[in-house]
């Protein structure tokens, strides 16, 4: 959760580092004594900056850990024996965009056209026993009409796998952002089913966001066919130098909001490569200063496949059991409710050489991300990637969410949100160094039921984003 937290785990993790290569990072003869530089990255998220889930390398016979119970969604779990990857990567970014709607204003709204400048660096060192990760992107966001917002904006990613022995593995990782506008989560592509982190299935006015996420992961591979494990993780958020228009009669109120999760599992192998299994999973989230509490109890059956590095599949459902403290939907004084209800999802990935797809649904309480208290969250997104000939590729990312209230920050708030995302872009990777995308996405914003509104408040945008990147890379021997 700070910088200071970061560097200590680096340090404890050198010579450790979880031993997994990154196919889309390295050349046939990376981590020789060559010099060879990587190739350039996929430019989909902060180039330089990305998670490293392309990893193709035999799992060892344990199962993908799903991200609902702490895992990393997409990433295999430890190995037992792996070929080292030790990389000094760096580079720079510049990114122009164009937002015809930064506040989203309902009507009457004004564009802002705004330059980013990021420069970002990272280390990775992996052994037999250990892989970590840890990264950072530092740069500056001049606006064209919202001079106010113009910052710096930071991020810092750190992600350590341990095996701290033959049948137990442990993660640690950690991310810290701060940021303006660009980079939020409104860039239409979804989020893990079951993840816990933030609500993806919102999108707020142009304002500084700060936040920070944790999470602890443990399992133990006990028997031939069972896995136990426990994780814990905690995300805040926090808002500040929101950009009110004169435009808009009724700007969006934003508050800080905070999101604690505990969870325990075990994992039984129904066959080969599919592991089923029983979690519990408790959530703590909290906002507007404390006044508002949502606490939530899941009991979910959980199904984990993977087939072939191609394709993976999880799957969970079960009831949950939710206490609230604060203002109901409607309601002027705070009281408290508590209720039974449905939580489930599914998420499937495959991929070939040149083609990658995945999709899921997912149906739980979550945060509101600043502009809803808790809520009953039911998300649908797809995400597609196609090399069309070499060095070019093209991405198409569907979001729609519904949020609705369980609980709100104001009485000014909407009982509930509705967003619907669409995206396009194309990316061309120059050689193993230079990479450029171009991109555009949709938003359209539904708000039902705003205090002293009779109708529903709509606010739609459109986002083109140009971003040129420089990245290099340098092997660490052996």
């Amino acid at each position: 959760m700070t910088t200071g937290m970061t560097a200590g785990m680096a340090v404890l993790a050198v010579g450790q580092a979880q031993p997994t290569q990154d196919p889309s990072s390295q050349t046939p003869s990376s981590g020789d004594s060559t010099g060879r530089s990587a190739p350039a990255p996929a430019l989909t998220g902060i180039v330089g900056m990305g998670d490293e889930d392309n990893e193709e390398t035999d799992n060892g016979g344990l199962p993908q850990i799903p991200a609902l119970l702490g895992g990393r969604g997409t990433s295999a779990a430890f190995l037992s024996e792996l070929k080292k990857s030790n990389y000094l990567r760096g580079g720079l970014n510049v990114s122009t965009t164009y937002d015809d709607n930064p506040l989203l204003a309902p009507s009457g709204a004004v564009g802002e056209g705004s330059i980013s400048i990021f420069p970002n660096v990272s280390l990775e060192e992996s052994t037999s026993r250990t892989r970590w990760t840890l990264g950072y992107a530092g740069g500056l966001t001049v606006n064209q009409r919202y001079t106010d917002q113009n910052q710096n904006s930071q991020s810092v990613n750190f992600d350590s796998q341990f095996r701290l022995s033959p049948h137990v593995n442990l993660r640690v990782a950690e991310n810290f952002s701060l940021i303006t506008g660009l980079f939020d989560a409104s860039d239409g592509t979804g989020t893990i089913v079951g993840s816990g982190g933030p609500n993806g299935s919102l999108i707020t006015p142009l304002a500084t966001q700060r936040s920070s996420t944790t999470t602890v992961e443990m399992n133990y591979h006990f028997a031939l066919n069972d896995l136990v494990g426990a994780s814990g993780s905690f995300y805040a958020l926090h808002y500040s130098n929101q950009a009110n228009g004169s435009q808009i009669t009724q700007p969006t109120q934003l508050t800080d909001t905070q999101t604690g999760s505990g969870s325990a599992f075990w994992l039984h192998r129904m066959f080969r490569d599919d592991w089923g299994g029983l979690n519990y999973r408790f959530d703590r989230i909290t906002f507007n200063a404390g006044s508002g509490e949502t606490r939530v109890h899941s009991f979910n059956f959980v199904d984990t496949l993977n087939l072939a590095k191609r394709f993976s599949f999880t799957g969970y459902i079960g009831p949950q059991y939710s206490e609230n403290q604060g203002l109901l939907p409607r309601a002027t004084e705070p009281s408290a409710s508590s209720g039974w209800s449905v939580s489930g999802g599914v998420e499937g990935a495959w991929r070939a050489a040149r083609t990658s797809l995945s999709a899921g649904y997912s149906r739980s309480i979550s945060d509101g991300s600043g502009v809803l208290g808790a809520v009953t969250l039911q998300n649908v997104h797809a995400n597609f990637r196609r090399e069309l000939v070499p060095g070019w590729s093209a991405v198409l990312t569907v979001n729609h969410g519904t949020n609705q209230a369980v609980t709100v920050p104001f009485v000014t708030s909407a009982n509930s949100i509705n967003l619907t995302s669409v995206g396009a872009s194309v990316e061309r990777n120059v050689g193993k160094s230079i990479g450029l995308r171009f991109g555009y996405t949709h938003d359209f914003q539904q708000e039902f039921g705003v205090a002293g509104s009779t109708q529903t408040l709509d606010a739609s945008r459109n986002r083109f984003v140009v971003t040129l990147s420089y990245q290099w890379a340098k092997p660490l021997g052996l």
